[in-house]
């Protein structure tokens, strides 16, 4: 199936998530002693395919929606279990899970479920909380905010602007590894809730939003590398390489189209016609909507 060219876009969530570098946690005794901060990568290098990820995430809203469009039914049963949040001990943990959560609120406002919002956002306070970036959130507005599905535009609103607040924080603390990790946790949730909808409603456009996210993941492992002397981000890193060895398999056939000028509200726009195709089998399907159970089973632990 051919379609418009694969746009990229930023997440609400994690927008500001990645543009950091990767230090030591200072503020878990338990995580300094996994990783040397002296051993990480903090250079204008870095600082650059940080920014190529920046480009390479798409929007949660944008996968939601086409999950929803599918016609398949919310399934509250995929998403994280909300009590879980109070086992996560560790920074690293409380940060993955902070993006866990996050991309569980996408899912939740796109199909308008408030009911489950108010859980979800007092998840994601715990655990930013734990990891000392509770201040840049503004909770109550977000609660405010989620019991109307029209207000998804001011609960991005807010979103990014707590984010960057927090994102400036962690650099300034050298805990960038914690807005990476974030990052992983809100990628990951959103490729279950994505693959799991595929078992129970088939769909060519939700396929290949799933089969596109090989792009994604070539970008976050050389993210995860960066702080891999960290064993949590190891873990993380070594269970997202198996991942990437399926998508691996997986093919992207660009055809180059010219580009289109259009005239859009007295502006000149240039778009551009190029069209992509995902080439994925079922049993690539099949063995990828597997593997990511499986490796959020475990991370999830």
């Amino acid at each position: 199936m051919k379609n418009k060219f694969i746009k990229i876009y930023l997440p609400s969530f994690v927008l500001a998530a990645m543009m950091v570098s990767c230090g030591g946690d200072k503020g878990n005794s338990l995580d300094s002693e996994l990783g040397d901060p002296t051993l990480m990568v903090n250079s204008k290098k870095q600082a650059k395919m940080l920014d190529e990820l920046i480009q390479s995430i798409p929007s949660p809203v944008e996968m939601n929606t086409v999950i929803k469009s599918t016609g398949a039914a919310f399934n509250a049963n995929i998403m994280h279990k909300t009590a879980s949040a109070k086992k996560y001990t560790t920074n690293y943990q409380q940060a993955f899970n902070v993006g866990v959560y996050t991309a569980d609120m996408g899912y939740i406002n796109v199909y308008d479920k408030t009911m489950y919002s108010i859980s979800c956002i007092t998840a994601v306070k715990q655990l930013s909380d734990a990891i000392q970036v509770g201040q840049f959130f503004d909770f109550e507005a977000l609660q405010r905010l989620s019991k109307n599905s029209n207000n998804v535009d001011s609960l991005q609103y807010i979103s990014i602007n707590s984010f960057n607040k927090m994102d400036a924080y962690l650099r300034s603390q050298n805990r960038g590894e914690l807005s990476v990790l974030i990052v992983s946790g809100a990628w990951l949730e959103g490729l279950h809730i994505a693959t799991q909808t595929m078992k129970s409603k088939s769909n060519d456009e939700l396929r290949e939003k799933i089969g596109e996210q090989k792009i994604i993941l070539e970008s976050l492992l050389k993210v995860l590398k960066m702080c891999d002397k960290i064993e949590y981000v190891k873990n993380v890193l070594t269970k997202y390489e198996k991942l990437n060895d399926l998508f691996s398999k997986v093919k992207i056939e660009y055809i180059q189209g010219e580009p289109v000028t259009k005239i859009v509200d007295g502006q000149m726009v240039i778009e551009d016609s190029s069209t992509s195709e995902i080439k994925m089998t079922d049993d690539q399907l099949a063995e990828i909507t597997a593997l990511v159970e499986s490796v959020r089973t475990d991370l999830l632990k």
